[in-house]
């Protein structure tokens, strides 16, 4: 068997790479809900830093990744990608790797608007603590004078002009 046969193609490792990069974003999005949920803000600075790194990885492999497809003369877009793996060896391989790799990507945006959310019902009860400590008791109005749907709790008008 020859050198050539028994090394993957490039394309394989990156995907690999990149699949691997994503379910470590994952794992840290996971790690972020709970630490949110626990509200234990030492472990969610760890996290958010490893999040940071993981997601500047993701993002230089998927440049990499886009280069290597135009080298190779797809179109980076998703009939070009598919195009792409089948011409390559190993293109059952590839093709599971890319599905994989969207996968984790849909599971990460999905992790990380629910996290989102849940900073903004912990953003939204401390507006309405501090509503309440300030004496503005009430439930706060869908939307406000300037049509803003976020409620302005905590916030006073100085003045009208």
């Amino acid at each position: 068997m020859s050198a050539e046969r028994t090394q993957p193609h490039p394309m394989e490792e990156l995907l690999q790479q990149l699949v691997t990069c994503s379910q470590a974003l994952l794992h840290s999005l996971e790690a972020e809900r709970s630490a949110l949920v626990d509200r234990d803000l030492d472990t969610l600075a760890d996290i958010t830093a490893d999040k940071l790194h993981h997601t500047g990885t993701l993002e230089a492999l998927e440049r990499q990744r886009v280069q290597l497809v135009q080298e190779l003369g797809f179109d980076n877009d998703a009939a070009g990608i598919r195009r792409c793996l089948r011409s390559l060896p190993r293109a059952g391989r590839l093709q599971a790797l890319w599905q994989q790799l969207l996968a984790n990507i849909r599971a990460c945006r999905n992790g990380n608007l629910t996290n989102g959310g849940i900073l903004e019902l912990g953003r939204q009860h401390v507006e309405q603590a501090l509503s309440v400590l300030r004496g503005q008791g009430g439930c706060p109005a869908l939307y406000g004078q300037d049509g803003d749907a976020a409620p302005r709790l905590g916030q006073r008008d100085l003045g009208k002009a």
